[in-house]
């Protein structure tokens, strides 16, 4: 892991604007990603993971904050001035059907990286087409058939051929294996992960399935209603999850060698998420969390230092750096 983040996120806020009020899609997050790693990004549906993940490649654009990638604080930079930054950013998104014109063939589509950051020539990109497609493990022949000829699996190697065309640093891969078969969820794991070790990518892998996040990741970030609770290397998160909502989180785990606090004791969740439009005040967990106390309805916890590279906001964790 290099000792300068490749990505580095400071106090990221991002709202969407509702008829029915402001929703706290993303606030004030914190976030280092680094050379080589995969940052896994775990939660509930609704509590801003891909809002956060589309955020910071600005498809969607921040309210404050900085993002910073490669030294750069691209927070604010113009359309313009954001394609230089374009090649070293990319997305694998959940759905390939609906992330892929359906109007263009296989070659057509992969071409268009090339053709838009001019790399290679016209004689050239057929064959770095070919080269791109065969390195997702499929037929370079796939070049010349349209998405609805493909399964889903295949059409989930080709976009992730498209966002790896141009050997990019960052990849934001949101929930890209949810929509597919188990078997073909494990393969697409594995490509993702086999690639990395092509082209040394790092990856901010969004899911719901502590399962996958656990085989694929180095480290975890925990989100809750639009912010980060804990975050730290898997093994500790795994072993020893600090925060409540993580610690229910792992007890629901399907799995047959559960984290131990799984094994150990069942920690349930009481109660619906709040509204991301109205979230309670203090702490956002304090109304469905069992250990709640009256500083939890008062102040708002700060993600604080827990030991061994581990991050929690919790003020029961924060003062006693437990949780029973």
């Amino acid at each position: 892991m290099s000792e300068h983040p490749l990505l580095t996120v400071r106090n990221l806020v991002k709202y969407h604007h509702t008829p029915n009020g402001r929703v706290h899609a993303v606030d004030h997050i914190d976030l280092d990603l680094h050379r080589g790693e995969t940052l896994g990004l775990v939660g509930e549906s609704g509590c801003g993971k891909s809002t956060l993940g589309r955020t910071l490649i600005r498809l969607h654009e921040p309210d404050s904050g900085e993002i910073i990638h490669h030294g750069t604080d691209i927070t604010h930079l113009s359309r313009a001035q954001m394609r230089p930054f374009r090649r070293n950013l990319q997305i694998v998104f959940q759905d390939p059907f609906a992330s892929l014109n359906p109007r263009r063939t296989i070659r057509q589509i992969l071409s268009e990286p090339f053709s838009i950051h001019g790399v290679g020539s016209r004689i050239e990109q057929p064959s770095m087409v070919e080269l791109l497609i065969a390195k997702v493990g499929l037929h370079p022949s796939f070049a010349d058939r349209f998405p609805h000829e493909l399964s889903g699996g295949q059409r989930q190697r080709i976009a992730i051929a498209r966002a790896i065309a141009l050997e990019p640093s960052t990849v934001i891969c949101d929930e890209p294996v949810s929509a597919l078969d188990v078997s073909v969820q494990a393969q697409i794991i594995n490509l993702l992960r086999r690639l990395q070790d092509d082209i040394g990518v790092s990856y901010i892998f969004i899911s719901h399935d502590l399962s996958v996040i656990g085989y694929l990741a180095d480290r975890i970030a925990v989100m809750y209603l639009g912010e980060i609770v804990e975050i730290a290397p898997k093994a500790q998160l795994w072993n020893t999850p600090l925060h409540p909502y993580t610690q229910a989180l792992f007890s629901a785990i399907a799995v047959p060698e559960p984290p131990s606090v799984a094994r150990n004791n069942r920690v349930g969740i009481k109660g619906d998420i709040p509204s991301p439009i109205n979230p309670p005040g203090g702490c956002r967990f304090r109304t469905r969390c069992p250990v709640a106390m009256p500083i939890c309805s008062e102040a708002s916890p700060k993600l604080l230092e827990a030991g061994g590279g581990a991050k929690v906001a919790c003020h029961l964790v924060n003062g006693t750096n437990t949780v029973s």
